[in-house]
């Protein structure tokens, strides 16, 4: 009840601000089930909210004396808290985790931390050094603040004591990610990851796909165990987490400098990688798309062009948007119909500054404040956009379900809705048959290995795991026809599924070799 009163009294704004969101009931037991195995004499809840993990404590062992601690930074919050059922054992502190200077360890550690980028934390520059001194590792300064909350948690557990903390899935495939993986496998302190196959019906809040880890300060070094959670009935049937578990892996097997998210994957899922594949990058690279710091002011419809008068030479056609094409195969018809329909499919590109036009827009853009933005005052001049040539293959940023993929045959450049692919002297001549490969289904599903998730089931790729990925090798390309791939991509422009069952037939054609 008391979670249902604050989210309804209580902005969207607000919480975002403090990155809350909250445990559910299920999830929350679960965790106060692992900490509370040896009896723990103190607990801790680094960021305390509405209390649900001292509730489950306490429905857990009603008679239980241990000294339970919380922290809570936002003042707000304390006002929902159930003050009529609380016992002596707890005691709440309004400020911050990181900045509390406490000098004390804990038996337990239980915890849903907030879900902010460290770079929005204001005092972050003055704590960052104080933590990595005390935990003895550096962190990276871009690191979630989550994972900030994990190391200082781990530095402050007793011999012997039990963490259960909530964290964002993504921090298995980041750059962050690979100093917290380090120090929870060089020292023996991971046991378990709770995965949450069906999140949106357990984490109907969460605005990124989590897990849970569980972890014991025993020097064991034992094999990982990997539980699949697959819906909250399935939550309600676990008597005891530690004997709840479907596989196992060892230390060894999850190094740190690997993602670990396609590791964990593959322990769920038949489908193997087909022998002889290659990486994407031997055959070119996928960079990101054009950043100009201020797209409402670069991208230009088709009626304003005309009505500033800008000329052709101080523009280029460019796709500003991802839902601007819609279908696998992008063509100058395509372009020219989007642009009538008055879309911004043009970009601001200066080659004349000393045109008469040109200089009232950009003086209209300083007016404005564009030329003060991050990326803006960073490039001389300002208004001066990233020199690029059209990419043949885009691929979707953030995509849902199956990933968007563009066989692009227009001289349009792209913002960062799309990755761009540039193919290289061994891909040049090969560019339909990756693209073809990239539509296909075994395709698609290699390539998802290396996503990163998100809530809501939003996947996101960066360049670098796009480059990473696997594709057939130029042998295995061979088995394919030139004129086999060209049917597909006239079928493409007007039956995307009919392409995708060709591709399929194609690419099953090089697998099964």
């Amino acid at each position: 009840m008391r979670e249902s009163e604050y989210v309804k009294n209580t902005s969207i704004r607000h919480r975002k601000t403090y990155g809350q969101f909250f445990t559910p009931s299920p999830v929350a037991r679960l965790m106060a089930q692992w900490i509370l195995k040896d009896e723990p004499k103190t607990i801790i809840d680094p960021a305390f909210g509405l209390g649900i993990f001292y509730d489950e404590v306490m429905s857990l062992k009603p008679n239980y004396i241990a000294k339970f601690v919380g922290y809570e930074i936002d003042s707000n919050i304390f006002t929902y808290l159930d003050k009529d059922n609380r016992k002596t054992n707890l005691k709440i502190f309004n400020s911050n985790y990181l900045e509390a200077n406490h000098n004390n360890k804990y038996d337990a550690v239980i915890c849903n931390p907030p879900y902010l980028r460290f770079q929005n934390f204001l005092n972050r520059h003055n704590i960052l050094p104080i933590i990595e001194k005390q935990v003895g590792e550096k962190i990276a300064g871009y690191s979630n603040i989550s994972s900030i909350f994990l190391v200082k948690a781990l530095s402050e557990l007793n011999e012997n004591g039990n963490l259960a903390f909530i964290m964002p899935f993504e921090f298995f495939n980041t750059g962050y990610g690979r100093e917290i993986k380090k120090i929870l496998t060089k020292n023996y302190l991971l046991k378990q990851i709770v995965i949450f196959y069906n999140e949106k019906e357990i984490f109907p809040d969460a605005t990124t796909t989590v897990c849970v880890l569980l972890c014991k300060k025993d020097k064991k070094r034992n094999a990982i165990k990997i539980t699949k959670i697959e819906s909250i009935d399935n939550l309600y049937q676990i008597a005891d987490i530690d004997d709840y578990y479907h596989k196992k892996i060892g230390l060894s097997d999850l190094p740190p400098d690997k993602k670990w998210t396609p590791i964990l994957m593959s322990l769920f899922s038949s489908s193997i990688t087909p022998y002889g594949f290659v990486k994407l990058s031997f055959y070119g690279s996928f960079t990101r798309g054009i950043a100009t710091g201020a797209n409402s002011f670069f991208s230009l419809k088709k009626e304003k062009i005309i009505k500033l008068g800008i000329g052709k030479d101080n523009i280029c056609k460019c796709v500003t948007k991802s839902s601007q094409i819609r279908k696998p195969i992008f063509t100058e018809e395509d372009f020219v119909e989007i642009y009538n329909f008055d879309k911004p499919v043009y970009c601001l590109n200066v080659a004349d500054a000393s045109n008469n036009e040109i200089q009232k827009y950009i003086k209209y853009g300083e007016d404005c404040g564009y030329n003060k933005r991050y990326l803006t005052r960073m490039r001389n001049p300002w208004y001066k956009i990233e020199r690029r040539t059209p990419a043949p293959i885009l691929f979707g940023v953030f995509n849902r379900g199956r990933v968007k993929v563009v066989r692009n045959f227009t001289d349009a450049i792209n913002f960062t809705c799309f990755h761009c692919f540039y193919p290289n002297i061994f891909g040049i001549n090969l560019i339909d048959k990756i693209f073809i490969y990239l539509l296909s289904n075994i395709g698609q599903d290699i390539i998802r290995i290396n996503k990163r998730t998100y809530g809501d089931n939003l996947d996101k790729f960066e360049p670098g795991d796009l480059n990473k990925s696997l594709a057939p090798s130029q042998y295995q390309f061979e088995m394919i026809t030139d004129k086999e791939v060209k049917e597909i991509i006239e079928i493409a422009k007007n039956n995307e599924g009919m392409a995708i069952e060709m591709s399929n037939f194609l690419i099953e054609r090089i697998t099964n070799k």
